[in-house]
């Protein structure tokens, strides 16, 4: 009888956790073997982003153990041709829709030299005008990942 109320209380399955944290309480078989997608809603339009690079974690069912991925592409100018960048009304709703909420992400813009800034608070076009290369860098439990895309604001 003893042994029965043990297995009840402490139960009886192998489930396999994530286990770096141990507050956590995410099955680590449902984490994807990539980062989820990203697409930014402009008004009526929407503007899959690319994947640029990543740093991702998860379980491997059939090696029964965690996998870790460092992804890299090419230069970000080659990625996205700034000459092709998708006209969008600056005063338009803006939504970044991720297949999967991040615990935060971080907007950056590229210029014409190729330098990298920050984009100030909130992902919002009204103060921003012409061609750039808009870089969104995403954090999840199981890593990172950058998103770009053009755009020509107007």
């Amino acid at each position: 009888m003893l042994l029965f109320f043990s297995l009840l209380i402490f139960g009886c399955g192998n489930s396999v956790r994530s286990g770096d944290h141990p507050e956590q309480s995410e099955d680590i078989h449902s984490q994807s073997e990539s980062p989820p997608p990203l697409e930014l809603e402009i008004g009526d339009d929407t503007i899959r982003a690319f994947t640029w690079g990543y740093s991702w974690r998860y379980y491997d069912l059939k090696e029964r153990s965690m996998v870790g991925i460092e992804a890299e592409t090419i230069a970000i100018q080659e990625m996205v041709n700034l000459e092709k960048a998708r006209k969008v009304d600056r005063n338009a709703n803006t939504e970044l829709e991720f297949g999967e909420p991040p615990l935060s992400y971080e907007v950056f813009v590229w210029d014409d030299a190729g330098n990298r800034n920050a984009f100030p608070g909130k992902f919002d076009l009204a103060k921003h005008e012409g061609k750039s290369i808009f870089e969104i860098l995403a954090h999840w439990e199981q890593g990172d990942a950058s998103y770009v895309f053009a755009l020509d604001v107007e």
